[in-house]
């Protein structure tokens, strides 16, 4: 993107028009490839939450095995998605006992599966079976983040037509400013 930026920078700056031509088609194919990728993830939504759920499945067996999560990243992203979106597992507590490595067969959860309230309490989360625990998120985090992406999906199609009137704008202000420079150039011959 920082060639591409810079391109139509140099381009205008300097008069050039091929790098004004190449940055317009630039900006035509990242257009393109915006809507193609919209399309898709609205076509496929069920393959997308279908993969989504089997990687966030792959990473609960993850959590805490530090042959597999050497810097602690699947930990810390796991943790950071239940706290923020208070649930727990894919699709509940129980996820953390059929799939992780760490909990399997103890009925225990990360603290992080935790109420907020709570997570300070020495009896939550790794501490007590979760299935006797008031203090644990009982939603699941698919549940959570789906609910999220509906109640916020209108703010993202707002911002990305935005992003596309102001790709467009920028598109008809470089193509106008090429047909500047090719005026000017043929009236000087």
């Amino acid at each position: 993107l920082l060639l591409i930026g810079l391109c139509g920078f140099m381009g205008a700056c300097c008069e050039a028009m091929i790098l004004l031509k190449a940055y317009m088609g630039f900006l035509i194919v990242i257009m393109l490839l915006e809507i193609i990728m919209a399309v898709g993830c609205v076509a496929m939504k069920s393959t997308v939450e279908t993969y989504a759920t089997n990687r966030t499945i792959e990473m609960i067996g993850y959590y805490g095995v530090e042959a597999q999560d050497e810097a602690g990243v699947i930990t810390a992203t796991l943790d950071l998605v239940q706290e923020n979106f208070a649930c727990c597992g894919v699709d509940g507590p129980q996820d953390w006992n059929v799939y992780s490595a760490e909990y399997e067969g103890t009925f225990h959860v990360p603290t992080s599966c935790c109420k907020e309230a709570n997570r300070d309490d020495s009896t939550c989360g790794n501490a007590t079976v979760y299935t006797e625990n008031d203090y644990i998120n009982m939603d699941g985090c698919k549940t959570s983040l789906w609910n999220f992406i509906e109640t916020n999906l209108l703010y993202v199609g707002i911002l990305c037509g935005a992003i596309c009137i102001l790709q467009i704008s920028i598109l008809i202000i470089v193509s106008k400013f090429r047909t500047t420079l090719e005026d000017e150039d043929y009236a000087n011959f």
